[in-house]
């Protein structure tokens, strides 16, 4: 399902452990919602200067507002088969009778 502008679908996950059957784990993840999102790469500029010099590959996320699910600092974003991190406090922004929320997310080392 496609919503108009929120054309690219996301992922939120986590990571938790399997036993691989030799006493240790694997690691193995867990969808906590999926959605879909506008996303866009941002271009440098005065004010993401300083944020393009320390993260390269930056994209700003909008997406609506789910109730019983917040996006933080730090969680897990799969897009595109590979794992970003959101790098930005989530803002909400009213948009006609519906709210979204704003963010930056940054390539991972774990994707």
């Amino acid at each position: 399902m496609k919503l108009g502008k929120y054309d690219q679908k996301i992922q939120f996950v986590t990571w938790g452990k399997e036993p691989d059957g030799a006493g240790g784990y694997n690691p193995v993840e867990i969808v906590e919602l999926t959605t879909f999102a506008q996303i866009n790469q941002l271009q440098q500029s005065s004010d993401l200067e300083q944020a393009q010099l320390l993260l390269p590959e930056t994209y700003r996320v909008r997406m609506i507002v789910r109730s019983g699910f917040n996006p933080v600092v730090g969680k897990d974003v799969k897009w595109r088969g590979e794992i970003f991190k959101i790098s930005t406090t989530p803002r909400v922004e009213s948009v006609r009778l519906q709210k979204e929320w704003i963010f930056d997310i940054v390539r991972g080392n774990n994707g």
